[in-house]
């Protein structure tokens, strides 16, 4: 008989592995509980998460509590559920709900845990300049990706890596962790090793990610186009994509006799022979251009 298992998870990539896990047909996805519908595009229109998105598709049962409360745990104990498993939920989960499933609640993570817990795991492995990083299941507990470790997967990055790249190879590894561990799991027959707290690294908050968060000044893109810190500014500008996107601002000649100082997102840059490389930018309301394109019509 199947085990019963409720997903937890809200972004694209979380509704990646529940459609694996669907696929497998290893177990019984009873219900999906994801964030509330938020406001998208300039008609502001409430929309599902990716994830929830998915379990509509399918007609699975989906809850999306703004909560989680008594109330709310209530109906997913009808559920009768054998197994959590979060994936980017995107709320922090109380004790009441760990600890309500028979055999036990279980994350995805992705870093090498105990490096990287919180949130920016991936753009803060990047921007590190890391030469790998990986997947880890976890059997979850009340504080931060503290949880025991039940298996790992090691991810190659690669120089020019972005945010989106990277999050692409880490669902693909998470999604064998969990065809080869998820039948351990509903058998019960899996080990776990408690995380090493002397190796603990914790990312900023997810809050710290925003536009002008997001600004490299000019002079640090320029000095990087001829060498200096080359490698730390394409790491960076990576590390920024393609969510909420590097930018900087960039004085140019306005008319005969005054300058503006323009917005210019950096949407792809490479290194060649230990120097920056701009390759793609975009000026505000404007379709992308190559830097070449960019310098033909504005002179810095």
């Amino acid at each position: 008989m199947l085990k019963n298992l409720v997903y937890f998870g809200s972004p694209e990539f979380s509704a990646e592995i529940l459609e694996s896990i669907i696929d497998t047909k290893l177990i019984n996805i009873v219900g999906v509980v994801t964030t509330p519908d938020m406001p998208q595009g300039r008609k502001q229109t409430l929309t599902a998460s990716p994830v929830g998105q998915l379990a509509q598709k399918l007609d699975l049962p989906t809850y999306k509590p703004t909560k989680l409360d008594e109330a709310n745990l209530a109906h997913i104990k009808l559920l009768k559920p054998d197994i959590f498993l979060v994936v980017s939920y995107g709320k922090i989960i109380p004790k009441q709900w760990l600890d309500l499933p028979a055999i036990g609640t279980f994350n995805i993570h992705f870093s090498l845990l105990p490096k990287y817990r919180g949130a920016l795991c991936i753009s803060e492995a990047i921007k590190n300049q890391d030469n790998e990083t990986g997947v880890t299941l976890m059997v979850m507990d009340e504080k931060l990706d503290h949880g025991p470790i039940i298996s790992q997967a090691k991810v190659t990055i690669v120089v020019n890596d972005d945010v989106a790249s990277l999050t692409t190879k880490l669902t693909q590894a998470a999604t064998e962790i969990l065809r080869h561990k998820l039948p351990e799991i509903c058998a019960q027959n899996f080990v776990y090793t408690p995380q090493d707290e002397a190796l603990a690294t914790f990312t900023p908050s997810h809050k710290t990610l925003t536009h002008q968060s997001a600004f490299i000044p000019s002079n640090k893109i320029i000095e990087a186009l001829t060498g200096i810190d080359s490698p730390i500014v394409h790491a960076l500008i990576r590390s920024l994509n393609p969510e909420p996107g590097a930018w900087t601002s960039i004085n140019v000649p306005s008319g005969k006799t005054n300058r503006v100082d323009l917005e210019v997102k950096i949407f792809k840059t490479s290194l060649v022979a230990g120097r920056l490389v701009l390759e793609t930018v975009q000026l505000p309301g404007k379709n992308p251009i190559s830097w070449k394109q960019f310098l033909s019509g504005h002179k810095i």
